[in-house]
C-alpha cells in the first residue's frame, strides 16, 4: 500500500470516528482539507429555495463570512453551481469541481462568489451531494485558495474515495439530518448536564428527566414523581414550585434570564436548592417539546458551579463540547491550556468558540465570564 493510501485510510478512520463521537466532525473534515490542499470546508443542507443555508460543520471560516449564508444569498449559492435542477442532476458522492460545471467568466456576476469567495482568495471549489430529497441536498464542498491553482483530478479521485464513508457516516449520526440532529442534540444537551433536571409542562406534570434527575427522585431525595407530576418535599413555602412554573408558562419576563431559586431542607436537615427555568421561548431554538415551559435544576446549594454551566447549557443548547470550553472560559484558562485539556487542535477550540458567541450572542472571552455570573440563580 502506497504512503497515499495509508493517509486516505487514515482518513477514513477519522470519518468513522466522528460517526461515534459527533464532536469529531470538524477535525475529520480540517484533516481532509489539509490533505488535499483545501483551504476551507462547510457541511450543511441547501435548500431549493430562499430560505438560508443550515451549516452543521464549517472549518476555516471566519465569522463575517459564515453570516452570508443567509437568505439573502441562499439564490446566488444555488445559482453558483447552475441553480436547482441542474444540483438535482449531479449524482450522489461524486466529487464535482467548479471549473467544471460552470463558466468561470460568470463568477464576478455572482454576488456570493463577489462577497464570500473573492475576499477569502478562492478560485475553484470542488462539492459532493451526500443526501437529496425533492427540497433540499445535503452536501460537503470545499473551496480553493487561488495559490494552489484549480482543483485536479487527484484531488476529486481522492474525495471520491471518501465519499461513500462521508455520507455514510453523516446517516449514522443524522447531521444532514436537521429534524432529527436538533432532537438528538436536545437528548444530549439533557444528558450531559451533571446536575439533575426535569421538564415540565405548566401543571409540572413531568415531560422528561435526565439520568442525574431519576438518581436523586429514586432515592427520594427532595424532588418525587407523584404519578407524573413533579412535587418538591420540603420547600420553604408550600406550592412554591408551582407558582414558578406557572410563572415559566407566562414568559422569561415575570422571573427573569436566571429563573428563580426555591430553597428547601431535606428530613435529615440538609439544605437544598431547586432552581426553575422558563422554557416556552426557547422550544424552537432548542428542539424541546412544546409543551415544555420549565426546567428544574437540582443543586446542592445556590452557588455551585455546575448549576451555571448546565443552565448555559440548557439555555444556549450548547454541545458538550461547546459547555466545557464555556466552563473553562469562565474558570479563567487561557486558549492554549484550554485545547491541550480538551485534546484538541487549536482551530478547531477557535471553531467551537465562535460557535459559542454565535449561540450566547456573546462577542469577548470577557462577556461569557459576565454571562455566567447573570446565569448564577438568586440568593
Amino acid at each position: 500500500m502506497s504512503v497515499v493510501d495509508g493517509e486516505l485510510v487514515d482518513l477514513i478512520g477519522a470519518i468513522y470516528d466522528a460517526a461515534l463521537d459527533p464532536a469529531l466532525w470538524h477535525d475529520a473534515l480540517d484533516r481532509i482539507r489539509s490533505h488535499f490542499d483545501l483551504h476551507n470546508a462547510i457541511m450543511g443542507l441547501n435548500r431549493f429555495g430562499y430560505e438560508p443555508t443550515s451549516i452543521a460543520i464549517a472549518v476555516n471560516i471566519p465569522d463575517e463570512y459564515l453570516r452570508m449564508t443567509g437568505a439573502d444569498y441562499a439564490g446566488d449559492i444555488l445559482r453558483l453551481w447552475g441553480g436547482p435542477e441542474q444540483i438535482a442532476r449531479y449524482p450522489v458522492e461524486e466529487p464535482v469541481a467548479m471549473h467544471e460545471v460552470i463558466d468561470f467568466k460568470s463568477l464576478s456576476a455572482n454576488r456570493y462568489y463577489r462577497d464570500f469567495g473573492a475576499p477569502q482568495g478562492l478560485d475553484d471549489q470542488v462539492a459532493m451531494v451526500l443526501t437529496r430529497d425533492r427540497h433540499q441536498v445535503g452536501n460537503i464542498g470545499f473551496g480553493r485558495h487561488r495559490d494552489f491553482g484549480p482543483v485536479t483530478e487527484d484531488v476529486v479521485a481522492g474525495l471520491r474515495v471518501l465519499a461513500p464513508h462521508l455520507r455514510r457516516a453523516a446517516l449514522i449520526t443524522g447531521i444532514l439530518d436537521e429534524e432529527r440532529r436538533k432532537n438528538a442534540m436536545f437528548e444530549a444537551v439533557l444528558k450531559a448536564v451533571r446536575s439533575g433536571v426535569v421538564l415540565v409542562d405548566r401543571s409540572a406534570r413531568i415531560i422528561y428527566r435526565n439520568p442525574a434527575a431519576d438518581v436523586v427522585i429514586d432515592a427520594g431525595g427532595p424532588l418525587h414523581d407523584e404519578h407524573g407530576k413533579l412535587e418538591l418535599r420540603g420547600e420553604g413555602v408550600a406550592g412554591h414550585l408551582q407558582k414558578a412554573i406557572e410563572a415559566a408558562a407566562d414568559g422569561d419576563v415575570p422571573l427573569g434570564r436566571r429563573g428563580i431559586a426555591i430553597p428547601g431542607t431535606r428530613s435529615d436537615g440538609t439544605p437544598f436548592v431547586v432552581h426553575v427555568m422558563p422554557l416556552g421561548d426557547r422550544s424552537v431554538r432548542t428542539g424541546m417539546p412544546g409543551e415544555a415551559v420549565a426546567g428544574v435544576f437540582i443543586a446542592e446549594r445556590g452557588d455551585d458551579p455546575d448549576l451555571v454551566v448546565d443552565a448555559a447549557t440548557m439555555i444556549y443548547n450548547l454541545t458538550p463540547t461547546e459547555a466545557r470550553v464555556f466552563e473553562l472560559i469562565v474558570d479563567g484558562r487561557p486558549s492554549a491550556q484550554i485545547a491541550k485539556l480538551l485534546a484538541i487542535a487549536p482551530s478547531t477550540l477557535k471553531w467551537h468558540t465562535l460557535r459559542l458567541f454565535d449561540k450566547t450572542g456573546q462577542h469577548r472571552r470577557a462577556d461569557l465570564v459576565r454571562l455566567a455570573a447573570q446565569l448564577r440563580p438568586p440568593a
